[in-house]
């Protein structure tokens, strides 16, 4: 798993297995140098991937997409697909 700095956010994406519906990718946020715990976020209406490496694969590239973090840690996409 790799993270980066957004601004004042470290973001990272993670893989997770939901019980029997298969891996959704979470995206993680947290502001650096603040009290506040690291939210997790998803893609909104992004269905359940049933296999783990295409799970990953869309991870990465959703890693890749992010462009921006808003005020809530909510994160910003440079495509639509997000």
């Amino acid at each position: 798993m790799t993270s980066r700095m957004i601004g004042d956010f470290r973001v990272r994406c993670s893989v997770a297995k939901e019980d029997e519906q298969g891996y959704r990718v979470q995206i993680w946020t947290r502001r650096i140098g603040g009290t506040a715990p690291e939210k997790c976020w998803t893609v909104p209406g992004q269905a359940p991937f049933t296999d783990l490496h295409e799970a990953e694969q869309e991870s990465r590239q959703l890693f890749q997409g992010i462009n921006g973090v808003r005020f809530n840690g909510e994160p910003e996409f440079a495509h639509a697909s997000a």
